[in-house]
């Protein structure tokens, strides 16, 4: 019964290793998502094909997960949460065979978009479950722990998935994460409890809360401000090419900078949030990102620059997750799934669409057009500011015109009467 279910997943024996055991789900989808951005090159000279025709194997990934994100999570708001996840991993390592399999660029976007399908069911299912779980001032913190896999991908699982593909093969890399994904779905089977969120009484009712105005406010600015990272981030083996000398090993520690400050900054979100709210957080972590990538033009010439860049990029950029989650899980906690697949669903969207507008001006930007990506991202992650507060703004507005809603005392009753 859900009932049990759900109390038995909050028994202090077995909720312990729950938020890791979803966080290393986590790292293996966040490992698949942002790897290709290092090993792009790689694929592109194997296929033969130029780096902005090979750009569409993230493009591709990113769109189907923001397409088919907010749809699954939809339809498979009742199922029960483990069942969830075992089946988008299971997912996730068939389509990583596939991808490494491959032997033309047409069949690699096929095996990447049956992966994105995959994997559009695992974070939106392991972030509602670690909210749901969660008591509500330590909810940030719960969130964060579960996107910390994704920035776990990035210290580790990045750099690592890149060295492999300049040292071995970018086939290597998929055949590992395709052996990520198996462990995974074995520790989610072994050690996760039985979970049954709470869901409306039909899809209409599940689907309403995405009507919200605060909702569409919350994932623009998603989408705002992933546009703006990734149209530098998908190609940031040519953005760094002046500072790396071109030499994979020397993109591998980078990423690997990035994603240790990308740890931190998804911890600091999480607990900012539980401590200052996610509007400020968002604030200043979107604010972060804008400066650094309207000045990585300047910091990408040398090594020391584009150390000090990938590291406040990945502060900045993570920071951002912990409060957008949290904002939209307070909306309707019930609705969990779905609000938090259309985050994600943003965040995919935001990533295909950067990463083709980044190829446009690849194509036709001319010689400088690698100096141009950086200061067209911050202009989107400017933008998001601006939404966000806009937004805030108008949240406080309505909260003000409200009406008190004190209930009034009744009169008291008189005898005789």
């Amino acid at each position: 019964m859900a009932g049990t279910d759900t109390a038995a997943a909050k028994t202090p024996g077995s909720r312990a290793p729950v938020l890791p055991v979803l966080a290393v789900g986590a790292f293996a989808i966040g490992t698949d998502t942002f790897v290709v951005a290092g090993v792009l090159p790689e694929v592109a000279r194997d296929l033969d094909t130029g780096l902005a025709d090979a750009g569409w194997v993230s493009t591709a990934f990113a769109l189907t997960y923001a397409v088919l994100a907010p749809v699954l999570g939809a339809l498979t708001g009742r199922l029960e949460r483990r069942t969830v996840l075992l089946i988008s991993l299971a997912g996730f390592a068939l389509g990583n065979a596939a991808s490494a399999l491959a032997p033309t660029l047409g069949l690699l976007l096929a095996a990447r978009i049956a992966t994105a399908a995959s994997a559009a069911l695992y974070i939106p299912a392991a972030s509602a479950t670690a909210g749901f779980l969660a008591p509500p001032e330590r909810r940030g913190r719960a969130l964060a722990v579960v996107l910390g896999g994704l920035s776990a991908a990035t210290v580790a699982g990045v750099p690592f998935g890149t060295w492999l593909a300049a040292d071995l093969d970018w086939r290597a890399t998929f055949w590992a994460l395709a052996g990520l994904g198996v462990v995974c779905a074995a520790a989610v089977a072994g050690l996760l409890p039985q979970v049954r969120l709470p869901a409306a009484p039909d899809l209409a009712a599940r689907l309403a809360p995405a009507r919200d105005v605060r909702v569409l406010l919350t994932v623009v600015t998603t989408l705002l401000f992933m546009t703006g990272g990734y149209l530098a981030l998908t190609y940031v083996g040519g953005v760094l090419a002046p500072a790396t000398d071109g030499d994979g090993t020397t993109l591998a520690l980078l990423l690997l900078v990035f994603g240790c400050t990308a740890i931190a900054g998804t911890m600091l979100g999480g607990r900012a949030t539980d401590r200052w709210g996610a509007v400020p957080v968002l604030a200043v972590s979107v604010a972060g990102l804008a400066v650094v990538l309207g000045t990585l033009p300047y910091s990408r010439d040398s090594l020391t620059g584009a150390v000090l860049a990938m590291a406040a990029w990945g502060l900045a950029a993570m920071a951002t997750q912990p409060p957008q989650q949290h904002r939209l899980f307070t909306i309707d906690p019930g609705s969990g799934p779905l609000l938090l697949s259309l985050n994600s669903s943003a965040t995919f969207a935001g990533i295909s669409l950067g990463g083709f507008l980044g190829g446009q001006v690849i194509t036709h930007g001319g010689t400088d057009a690698l100096d141009t990506l950086g200061p067209a991202g911050a202009a989107c992650a400017a933008l998001a500011l601006l939404v966000t507060l806009v937004a805030a703004r108008g949240v406080r507005t309505a909260r003000d015109k409200a009406p008190d809603p004190t209930p009034t005392a009744p009169e008291p009753v008189r005898d005789g009467t």
